[in-house]
């Protein structure tokens, strides 16, 4: 396969954000693309040499058997319908985190998935940030992970009200997901999580923290606190060295002299949006071997994530 054609759904920020990613990888081009917004496609249309712009879904799937591979990069609430009609033409799919809002929507497609065997990916690419391999890599030379300490604070009273109903309510899937992903690609397998919620505003709760026991022996927290400034951070302890990622785009290793050494990131995560190079690398991979790489995920592989967001309802929910 000497060159790989893509077919992209959505044209909004995200969209050009990994078409500028493909730019950088031989062999991967974009062949047509598709928004509910014509004026926005034919834009990203001329600007990145997109041959064919569709004018509707099903001039989308007419075309279909021109490309190998799908970008589905739509709002959160449109993704598991348009997921869910693509699944059967076989195309592999790349999918914009989250598949659906939803564990039984999520479960639809994993089962749709297995039954036409479609290859897919969902696009989680803080799995795919350097300084993340890096950062392991240096806890992994001091004896593996004793610990790690996730924070997934949301500045929601800022966003609450420019967002649906839908997402407003499932906004553990929406957004938290990118940090409670975390667990699971840091820390590996789970032997139990154990949850607190509580509620200052939102009706399916916006005060979370758990207490992880991984399988390794390493325990950890996750912790998310709605309406209290803060951001996304990230902590991994080992034997006389500490991780830290605050921001989660920023690296840093502190050894048992207290010196602190910079995690740089390469140059594609300096000159792209981070991760975005070494996913769509990985996703190229998958259209032509058929496999998906740790630490890739698809639908079904984060599945841990999805009904660990599925526990944190839950546990507001049973109070």
């Amino acid at each position: 396969m000497s060159n790989l054609n893509l077919g992209i759904i959505g044209a909004g920020y995200i969209a050009e954000e990994h078409l500028k990613a493909i730019k950088q990888i031989d062999g991967m081009s974009v062949e047509m693309i598709f928004s509910r917004t014509i004026e926005k496609s034919a834009t990203l249309s001329r600007k990145y040499n997109i041959p064919l712009v569709c004018h509707d879904f099903n001039d989308f799937k007419k075309n279909i058997k021109k490309i190998d591979g799908i970008l589905i990069l739509v709002s959160v609430e449109n993704m598991f319908e348009i997921t869910k009609l693509l699944i059967p033409f076989k195309t592999p799919l790349f999918i914009e985190k989250p598949p659906a809002l939803a564990l039984d929507k999520i479960n639809d497609l994993i089962s749709l998935a297995d039954n036409y065997k479609t290859p897919n990916m969902v696009g989680f690419n803080r799995r795919f940030y350097s300084i993340y391999d890096k950062g392991l890599r240096i806890i992994h030379e001091h004896g593996g992970l004793l610990g790690l300490s996730i924070e997934g604070h949301e500045r929601f009273w800022k966003i609450k009200d420019t967002i649906t109903a839908e997402v407003r309510d499932k906004w553990l899937f929406a957004n938290s997901s990118h940090t409670i992903d975390l667990i699971d690609f840091f820390g590996g397998d789970l032997a139990e999580i154990k949850i607190l919620s509580d509620s200052l505003e939102e009706n399916h709760g916006d005060q979370f923290v758990a207490l992880m026991k991984y399988k390794s022996g390493a325990i950890g927290t996750y912790t998310s606190h709605w309406y209290s400034p803060g951001g996304w951070s990230v902590s991994l302890y080992g034997d006389g060295v500490t991780v830290v990622y605050k921001p989660l785009e920023s690296g840093k290793w502190i050894d048992k002299n207290f010196n602190e050494h910079e995690i740089k990131p390469s140059e594609y995560d300096l000159d792209l949006k981070e991760g975005f190079y070494q996913q769509m690398l990985t996703f190229k991979d998958l259209i032509q071997n058929g496999k998906l790489n740790w630490p890739a995920v698809s639908i079904k592989d984060s599945l841990p994530t999805m009904k660990n967001i599925e526990k944190f309802y839950l546990d507001y929910k049973n109070k």
